[in-house]
């Protein structure tokens, strides 16, 4: 149990980490409309993909809610600098986006245990093949 706790809180900070890239890449290459609200859209949208991707896909206990969570406060922290720093430039991706995981990674670690939760109800409800066990 405390080994899928620890890979559920692995994988929900690796799909916060892939959305606030994400959020940061377009932010950079495109920053006037995709500034506030539409950066934080991105990273959630982002954050909350990936990490079904990594639990339907490849069974890791990735938790939906958390990673799209971590993720909106990683993004909305990394918005934030650009009223200190210049947005949209490289010196805003790398300091906003090490703003904005010291908040968003510890979010997406207290949330994580819900991965545990998700994922035991898409086991329960997917069909397995006729002569084939159950792994859990």
């Amino acid at each position: 149990m405390v080994r899928r706790l620890g890979q559920s809180c692995v994988a929900s900070i690796v799909t916060t980490l892939i959305g606030l890239f994400a959020a940061l890449l377009v932010g950079v290459l495109w920053w006037p409309p995709g500034a506030g609200l539409t950066l934080i859209g991105i990273g959630l949208v982002t954050a909350g993909t990936s990490a079904r991707l990594l639990a339907v896909r490849w069974h890791w206990t990735a938790s939906v809610v958390a990673s799209s969570f971590g993720a909106m406060a990683a993004c909305f922290f990394a918005a934030s600098t650009a009223e200190l720093l210049p947005p949209g430039s490289i010196e805003w991706m790398w300091k906003g986006g090490l703003y904005g995981a010291c908040f968003g990674l510890p979010v997406a670690a207290l949330l994580s245990p819900v991965g545990l939760v998700e994922n035991a109800s898409i086991r329960s409800t997917t069909p397995t093949l006729q002569g084939q066990k159950d792994i859990k």
